[in-house]
């Protein structure tokens, strides 16, 4: 039961790591994702390359939630990400309220890994 629970959360927060990679095919999403249109070429590139990059964290996240072998890394991935992330917005002034609501996601996103951290410990 602890095992399917484990996963049922992985693939949830994997999923929500995987949402951002629609800026990558659909660039102007990023109004409606993060409250701002992105301006220049070169910030459009790097927020492409960003939905790419934590896509494959949440790839990885799915990844692990049916092999526990590589779950413990892939977590750690996801809470760098997550934690770096939620430094740098509320060690800033002037983000837009959907910034702020992406950064809030991932704290509950890491309670969440913090659960299955929880039940591999308790499984081990």
């Amino acid at each position: 039961m602890l095992e399917k629970a484990a996963s049922a959360i992985l693939i949830l927060v994997g999923l929500v790591n995987i949402a951002p990679v629609i800026v990558f095919f659909f660039p102007g999403q990023t109004k409606k994702l993060y409250g701002l249109p992105i301006e220049g070429e070169n910030l459009m590139i790097l927020m492409r390359h960003r939905g790419v990059l934590l896509a494959l964290v949440g790839l990885a996240l799915i990844y692990a939630a049916f092999k526990p072998e590589f779950r413990m890394a892939a977590i750690i991935a996801a809470f760098i990400s997550k934690i770096v992330f939620i430094f740098l917005t509320f060690t800033s002034t002037g983000y837009s309220p959907e910034i702020r609501q992406v950064a809030l996601i991932d704290v509950g996103a890491m309670v969440l890994l913090g659960v299955v951290l929880g039940i591999q410990f308790y499984r081990n």
